[in-house]
């Protein structure tokens, strides 16, 4: 598998809120993870959170019993990480409120298994660019209400209000996804530092190329600083190989 990862501030924001997580070895029952999570609060809030829940994270998964399956070790993890951020900004006044997004993968032999809370993205790259991920977030309620359309709700006021977090609540729902993976394929993890500044059309034409995937993930973070890097810009791309 070849791998490329890398996380950049971006042109506006003073401090880097997203953190991530690589490893092609195993992390406990798990061949392989990769993670990304973009905190969010005042102060350094935001930065603690991301880092706590990659932290957390990664801690379950190392000693979770080898008798869960993926789907349980990814579910117990985001509990376990959203529980140690709920009880730090509880009793730690300058971190009241904060929280972060969390999406992560593990590819074991041809099954891709993916968890997400929040808005940053996984992506797989086939035939076709299609997003894994739902993002928790007001537009994409409507969006899927119909009440506005995929095109409008990239230019709309409220796009980053999201409706779920780690660390904001005692209690945490995480979507899980698994599905068949071909190989040959890339997956894309990114935060909305990179979505809210490209298309999935401009982002689908960069992995496109033949070019390897390091020049692919630095092409994709010069695009959106391009096109002014307003939010922390992370960004994990994997491609399979024979």
């Amino acid at each position: 598998m070849k791998i490329f990862g890398k996380t950049h501030i971006g042109l506006v924001r003073e401090i880097n809120e997203d953190n991530l997580f690589l490893s092609r070895e195993s992390i406990g029952k798990l061949p392989n993870l990769f993670i990304i999570a973009d905190g969010m609060g005042g102060h350094k809030a935001g930065e603690v959170a991301s880092l706590l829940a990659v932290e957390s994270f990664v801690k379950f998964c190392k000693g979770a019993s080898s008798e869960l399956s993926i789907e349980e070790i990814f579910i117990k993890a985001t509990q376990f990480a959203n529980n140690v951020i709920y009880d730090q900004s509880i009793h730690t006044v300058d971190m009241s409120g904060m929280g972060t997004t969390l999406v992560a993968c593990t590819l074991s032999e041809d099954v891709l298994y993916v968890c997400n809370v929040g808005d940053s993205r996984l992506y797989v790259l086939e035939n076709d660019l299609k997003q894994i991920s739902i993002d928790h977030s007001f537009v994409e309620e409507l969006v899927r209400a119909g009440e506005i359309t995929r095109e409008e709700s990239y230019h709309h006021p409220a796009k980053n209000k999201i409706t779920r977090a780690l660390g904001v609540g005692s209690d945490i729902v995480v979507d899980i996804f698994k599905l068949k993976f071909k190989d040959l394929g890339k997956i894309l993890l990114c935060s909305d530092g990179l979505t809210n500044m490209l298309t999935d059309y401009q982002m689908s034409k960069i992995l496109r190329t033949n070019e390897p995937i390091s020049l692919q993930g630095e092409t994709l973070l010069n695009e959106a600083l391009s096109q002014g890097g307003h939010d922390n810009i992370t960004i994990i791309l994997l491609e399979q190989t024979n």
